[in-house]
């Protein structure tokens, strides 16, 4: 089962490698670099809200989130035709497919918050403690650097694939770091007696939640790539 395994790996790098899926790649790696833009547009549309307190700003580049994510869902669409068109072994064809899967849901949980946290009302951020708010510009501090890794990690997979390891490394890091940052969020929520309505606190968690999978997402990501590489070369 091993050596199948490595075998169906081997042949998805033997294909990344082939002139033929130089458009495949390219876009590929357009898309994680959109997924990319959708984490860092966020992450300015909260420090414009939480920091500065511009709302129409924040709900601006919020809405740039949104656009730049339907740009992303409109080049997956583009390289799935593309792999599927062509002429692939089939497990190949579905480890492609997985990847191009696994890194829109960066881009999709990245405009999931975005949407949420604009029909927040800003009496909630204004009940908010400094270290709350605080927290939550970590996070998306941290989410940032992890998303910075993104398109390294894929272009590095289809070249020499000498980083590939190292950048996987550093976006576990970071994911684990979101991961404690975010206990402490929530525990700092808990010592503040907020006077809103439940499904405003309701929209907040579920915008904390969301925020929080951003990095997990890019980890899928990291992680679905070192599955591959290992599959093809035993590392």
């Amino acid at each position: 089962m091993l050596q199948r395994g490595r075998k169906v790996m081997g042949s998805l790098i033997e294909y990344l490698k082939r002139e033929t899926a130089v458009n495949v790649l390219e876009k590929t790696v357009k898309h994680a670099q959109i997924a990319q833009e959708c984490v860092n547009k966020l992450e300015t549309g909260i420090i414009t809200l939480l920091k500065e307190k511009n709302i129409e700003k924040a709900h601006v580049l919020c809405h740039e989130v949104d656009i730049a994510e339907d740009k992303a869902d409109k080049l997956k669409r583009e390289v799935q035709k593309d792999i599927s068109s062509g002429e692939l072994n089939p497990s190949v064809r579905q480890n492609l497919l997985q990847l191009i899967k696994t890194l829109d849901q960066v881009a999709n949980c990245s405009t999931g918050v975005a949407r949420r946290i604009n029909t927040i009302p800003m009496k909630f951020w204004d009940q908010c403690s400094e270290g709350t708010i605080e927290l939550i510009l970590q996070i998306m501090k941290e989410t940032s650097r992890c998303a910075q890794y993104l398109d390294k990690i894929v272009i590095d997979l289809i070249g020499d694939r000498k980083e590939v390891k190292n950048y996987a490394e550093q976006i576990n890091e970071s994911e684990h770091e979101v991961d404690l940052l975010n206990i402490k969020l929530r525990e700092s929520l808990q010592e503040t007696a907020y006077d809103v309505n439940y499904f405003t606190a309701f929209t907040a968690g579920s915008v904390f939640d969301i925020m929080e999978a951003i990095s997990d997402a890019i980890e899928n990501v990291a992680d679905y790539i070192m599955v591959l590489l290992t599959g093809a070369d035993g590392i």
